[in-house]
């Protein structure tokens, strides 16, 4: 009978403190919710070799093709390995909400006795019944938590996406600007060898051969810090996107790379900014959590532990004996205090971290408005005014040198300053479109 009603009040403890909670894709279905509306779409959490398998079909599908920047970005959201780590996040949060809601487990204990004949077997169970009251408070500390690594975790992946763009970006550049001057290497290889000629006919002295020579020698050492540079910007953009081996064989897209006024205006992008930003939220969460933890500590101060206990004992000869108890913890020495007080400094602590945030984030879009503008400027003024100029330039000079106005050497390296104001223009072109993902980001949105 005391069988039967042990396992009887046991069972029914386990049913009260096992009620249902959210799942690990629930939670990590809500991330993507969370980064899809700011860009970062289609998240793929690789748990078994066959995700990782269809994860490496779909990487090599999209790099079958020349790289655009839109599926660099797709490839990092599901191949970068930092990311996958950062996912784990939710795993880990999701099995303390779990743990959160369950009960300590009960303590059975035996034992036996033997003297003159007389056999003594008693059977105890001591349960923490008291643990079942903090049960809902401890599971909403647990979705508190669950849902700040949600954030944190959606604000690193639109990090991470915004990185990926940057990268894109500079890979893009580091190309094309060694391809502009392989152009001019090969005006000064041509201004060079001319120079060569006419200085073994006698037609140029040593002197202005020299000079010759040594712009030459500069330029080619300029192209052998663009290829090293090129190979870095390269082998960055690769390990963001989590390439390796054959994978980093593809091409980039050709696509020229667009200069468009951005349609925004400063007012109201701080407010959008704390609204939107996942950081932002995350730290809010962190605020709540540290409140409510602070209730919870104030409130089991003096009482955390209460344990029954019911223990049956039978002796040979003699009907079964059972006692019920109950252990109570006594606060003599420690009344709580220190849990108390760190866990108020904890939310202080989260209070001014989440003022900071704001101040941090406002900030930043200040500075990133500005330097949006500044570099769309600039970006405009090489485009518009120095390459055109620098194109009129060389125009008028190859006129003057059909006309035998102007010699050869004028006319190279007029072709050379073309040359090299497009590669500028490249720079403050990449300069605009960083900004531009730097501010997408710092906004929590498109522009």
């Amino acid at each position: 009978m005391v069988g039967k009603t042990l396992t009887a009040s046991i069972a029914a403890l386990v049913i009260i403190s096992g009620c249902s909670t959210i799942s690990q894709k629930e939670a990590f279905e809500s991330v993507n919710q969370l980064t899809s509306e700011q860009g970062g779409k289609n998240l793929q959490w690789i748990k078994t070799p066959q995700e990782a398998a269809s994860v490496d079909e779909s990487v090599k599908a999209l790099l079958s093709k020349p790289l655009t920047q839109e599926n660099a970005v797709r490839i990092m959201l599901i191949n970068n390995r930092a990311l996958q780590q950062t996912y784990e996040n939710i795993g880990i949060a999701q099995s303390e909400l779990v743990e959160a809601g369950l009960m300590r487990n009960p303590l059975l204990g035996y034992s036996i006795g033997r003297s003159n004949g007389v056999t003594t077997s008693t059977l105890s169970v001591e349960v923490a019944f008291l643990d079942l009251l903090w049960i809902p408070l401890r599971r909403e500390l647990g979705h508190l938590a669950l849902e700040e690594t949600t954030l944190s975790v959606g604000d690193t992946v639109l990090r991470s996406a915004r990185d990926a763009k940057k990268s894109y970006i500079d890979a893009r550049l580091a190309e094309e600007k060694g391809a502009l001057n392989r152009s001019i290497l090969k005006s000064h290889e041509a201004s060079l060898q001319l120079a060569v000629r006419q200085y073994t006919a006698g037609n140029l002295s040593k002197r202005d051969m020299l000079k010759v020579q040594e712009s030459y020698e500069r330029e080619r050492i300029e192209s052998i810090k663009l290829a090293r540079d090129n190979a870095a910007a390269r082998e960055a953009l690769n390990k963001i996107l989590g390439l390796y081996g054959s994978q980093t064989h593809y091409t980039l897209s050709t696509e020229p790379l667009t200069r468009m006024e951005p349609a925004v205006s400063e007012s109201g992008l701080e407010k959008c900014a704390i609204v939107n930003r996942l950081d932002m939220r995350s730290a809010i969460k962190s605020v709540d959590y540290a409140a409510l933890q602070a209730g919870y500590s104030e409130n089991t101060r003096l009482l955390d532990e209460l344990e029954l206990s019911v223990e049956s004992e039978k002796t040979t000869g003699e009907k079964r004996f059972n006692t019920f108890g109950i252990k109570l913890p006594i606060p003599l020495f420690d009344f709580g205090q220190a849990r108390v007080s760190k866990t108020q400094a904890v939310y202080n602590q989260n209070v001014h971290r989440l003022y900071e945030t704001a101040v941090n984030i406002r900030s930043e879009v200040r500075e990133g408005y500005a330097h949006l503008r500044y570099t769309f400027d600039i970006a405009r003024s090489y485009d518009e005014v120095v390459v055109k100029n620098n194109q009129q330039i060389l125009e008028e000079t190859q006129l003057f040198y059909n006309g035998m106005l102007d010699g050869i050497y004028e006319l190279l390296e007029d072709q050379r300053r073309l040359g090299e104001a497009k590669m500028e223009a490249l720079d403050a072109l990449g300069d605009y479109q960083k900004a531009q993902a730097d501010l997408e980001y710092t906004i929590g949105g498109k522009l």
